[in-house]
């Protein structure tokens, strides 16, 4: 699921102050970091694009799902191109906004961007009573529903509002940490409901889709993959209700531009063979270098006050 990075800044700043580099940057290999968890979008992507990083960098990958720890692990690794994170932008881009937890993303070093916009999804359970989004809209009214994310100043907190927002109403938060986390409390019944990434309710080579309804999406118009659902602000009927977000990948600080231009092309390659394998469509694969990833940057910069200020 996507979600901020949380208390690792804290131990980052640990690690900056002296800290050794890990001891993965002394042996071979490329070590991607990842805090969503095995299943998360974020994972996804890398597994469709491990084979050919393999290839190209001539190293084993190790993906490394670190949670909370995520920028700490990054931080205490040595800038030898051995060691990436692939996070969720607005996700992070929120937090630094917010001024979560010291969370600044020049602290690291644009590598690339890994895929094209793709959004999240209101979800719930397969046995839910509710349908649709007039019986979500509905509920909402009647009674407090329960809704499982990771924090409301993150990327799922942005359509937590909107909903809010539309519905004149205020929604209990359930918190969960990662994607097992909102599976988990939406079969257990401790949430009426959650967001999960599109992408993720797709069935794919990665395995079947989750147990759940999605009820409407987020992007400025609906998915390809899920055409019978509606997205949000076509639902509500009002336009600029929608949000996106882009995967991307990052080093350490001191990161060098030879060491930037061989992990760019890495993964350039892996993105164009990835491009060819079943799901790289609903994965929305799209391969930017680190200019690239700044030009996104920097428009997200330019909505992301109103977002934030959207959570608060």
């Amino acid at each position: 699921m996507i979600r901020t990075l949380g208390r690792a800044a804290a131990l980052a700043a640990a690690v900056l102050a002296g800290a050794p580099a890990l001891a993965a940057d002394s042996a071979p290999g490329l070590t991607i970091v990842e805090p969503y968890g095995a299943g998360s979008v974020t994972d996804r992507v890398i597994r469709l694009l491990e084979p050919e990083l393999e290839h190209q960098t001539g190293y084993p990958v190790a993906v490394d799902h670190a949670g909370t720890e995520a920028l700490a692990r990054l931080a205490a690794a040595a800038p030898n191109g051995r060691t990436v994170i692939v996070v969720d932008l607005l996700a992070v881009e929120i937090a630094e906004a917010a001024g979560e937890d010291g969370v600044k993303l020049s602290a690291l070093t644009p590598i690339a961007k890994l895929t094209g916009p793709g959004s999240v999804a209101l979800v719930v359970g397969e046995a839910s009573p509710i349908k649709d989004w007039a019986g979500f809209a509905s509920a909402a009214r009647a009674g407090t529903l329960k809704i499982a994310l990771p924090g409301r100043v993150s990327t799922a907190g942005v359509p937590l509002a909107l909903m809010e927002k539309a519905l004149d109403v205020h929604f209990a938060d359930i918190a969960a940490a990662n994607r097992a986390d909102i599976l988990d409390a939406l079969a257990g019944k401790r949430a009426d409901a959650a967001f999960l990434v599109t992408a993720t309710l797709l069935p794919g080579a990665s395995g079947a889709a989750p147990p759940v309804r999605p009820i409407v999406t987020f992007g400025a118009a609906r998915n390809p993959g899920l055409p019978q659902v509606p997205s949000f602000q076509e639902s509500v009927g009002k336009p600029h209700n929608s949000i996106t977000t882009a995967i991307a990948v990052f080093g350490p600080s001191g990161l060098d531009a030879v060491a930037i231009k061989r992990l760019t092309t890495a993964f350039d390659e892996a993105g164009r063979v990835a491009k060819a394998k079943p799901g790289a469509g609903r994965l929305a694969i799209e391969i930017g270098d680190a200019a690239l990833l700044r030009e996104t940057m920097q428009r997200d910069s330019r909505v992301i006050k109103d977002i934030v200020n959207l959570l608060h």
